[in-house]
């Protein structure tokens, strides 16, 4: 695969009063997907490879949408590609775990809000959760199962899965509701089988969406949910495995989402969002209290998005200090897939 310098520079913003310097860092991208690889959820399996779901077949919104999975046996330098999910319609917004089994479990939903035209209609038909397994490492994959989960509610999942000590498998998802998709809800979802099915699910903040979901070393959950109104993050976190949350606090700045966020071997928390002003990008921020506190500086990821659809980054450590972060952009046309790719940031986290 072809290896790329970051770009280097710096940018200054305000925001919550207080000034963040944003830095570039140094490291290399690596090309993992050309004409698709949207909204990537990365995950390092328990024999040390990388592994990611990510959509293609179609644009950021689309009738053809399906899912691919990437892999890497070599941290992040090369990878593989193959076909996950493609049913009629549009597969879309997958969530990943491995289970303690070593299973590998790929929640996601299919829209079928689409004439036959393949023109998009409202209000959004979000068709439940489906879910498709392997129990060989993705060499293999079941064949989906569908929850009974409303179509009313349509639900969306969202990120990486957390398995709990008792085996309860926790999902990240949201609904949309009303003509213009004005009404959102952040959610977790529970499944007792192995991710065969879900439901069981608790609010975790109204008027929002998208959420990270992170199992932190004091026994807590932590959330990083994005703001429908301003699209902007905001953190909380549960004490008693996500069945009630307190109110969330902002983090970023409007136009900065969504989140990933993982436990470092040093004890920091390490977050990363796409940056949806200018310079289009990817951006990452560090907590070296457990998510109390976030920055104060910023880090440069990636700044060569040619607009705002970009970002959903996900990363994995692969050793202490040493990270890779996937992400997506559009060059060109955002309507039509060819432009879309995948890019992996590999670089150091190593606190100086």
């Amino acid at each position: 695969m072809k290896l790329l310098p970051i770009a280097a520079f710096a940018a200054v913003f305000l925001f919550a009063a207080e000034t963040w310097m944003a830095r570039p860092l140094g490291g290399v991208r690596v090309d993992v997907v050309a004409g698709g690889g949207y909204f990537p959820v990365l995950i390092r399996l328990d024999n040390g490879d990388l592994f990611a779901a990510v959509r293609g077949g179609d644009a950021h919104v689309g009738p053809r949408g399906r899912l691919d999975w990437v892999r890497s046996a070599d941290k992040g330098k090369t990878w593989t590609r193959g076909l996950l999910a493609d049913a009629e319609m549009d597969d879309r917004n997958p969530a990943v775990g491995q289970l303690r089994s070593g299973t590998l479990v790929v929640g996601y939903t299919i829209d079928r809000s689409y004439e036959p035209s393949g023109k998009r209609v409202m209000p959004l038909v979000r068709d439940s959760l489906w879910t498709v397994r392997s129990t060989d490492r993705g060499k293999t994959w079941e064949k989906p199962v569908k929850s009974p989960v409303p179509v009313a509610d349509g639900v969306s999942p969202y990120g990486k899965m957390v398995e709990l000590a008792d085996g309860t498998l926790l999902m990240s998802a949201y609904h949309e509701r009303g003509p213009k998709l004005e009404h959102e809800t952040a959610l977790v979802y529970r499944s007792r089988d192995g991710g065969k099915t879900w439901g069981d699910s608790t609010v975790i903040a109204d008027h929002f969406n998208e959420t990270s979901l992170t199992p932190l070393p004091d026994g807590r959950l932590l959330a990083v949910a994005r703001a429908h109104q301003g699209q902007y993050l905001a953190v909380t976190a549960s004490s008693d495995r996500g069945r009630t949350w307190p109110p969330v606090r902002r983090i970023t700045g409007d136009n900065e989402h969504p989140a990933d966020v993982i436990v470092l071997k040093d004890g920091r928390l390490l977050l990363v969002f796409g940056e949806r002003n200018r310079p289009f990008g990817v951006r990452a921020m560090f907590s070296s209290n457990l998510g109390k506190d976030w920055g104060p500086e910023v880090a440069i990821l990636a700044a060569d998005a040619h607009g705002r659809d970009c970002g959903y980054p996900s990363s994995v450590e692969t050793e202490p200090g040493r990270i890779v972060t996937m992400y997506y952009g559009v060059d060109g046309d955002t309507s039509k897939s060819e432009g879309a790719y995948a890019r992996a940031v590999l670089w150091s986290a190593l606190a100086k």
